[in-house]
């Protein structure tokens, strides 16, 4: 994945906690999407001014014990919600 692509939240999509699993839902599509941890962290910083470099290097920095995980986990973490219509890029 390209680290210098800007993600902005797709529009209608909220998230939610629903029997203490994090979701996003978009009600008016009927689209629920189970996601991780690392994916809602994701997704909140998903807010146009944002690259995935910076995502990955604000996670990193944020948990070092886990950074190497986060190399993977986070690009992986995007293409699933690009996948899914959570987000898109530009």
């Amino acid at each position: 994945m390209d680290p210098n692509l800007y993600l902005w939240h797709e529009e209608g999509f909220q998230l939610e906690t629903l029997n203490g699993e994090i979701v996003l839902l978009h009600p008016v599509r009927n689209i629920i999407i189970h996601g991780s941890q690392t994916a809602s962290l994701v997704w909140q910083l998903c807010d146009g001014s944002r690259t995935v470099g910076a995502i990955v290097e604000l996670l990193s920095a944020a948990y070092p014990e886990s950074a190497d995980d986060i190399q993977n986990d986070v690009p992986a973490a995007i293409q699933m919600l690009i996948n899914q219509g959570a987000l898109t890029t530009k």
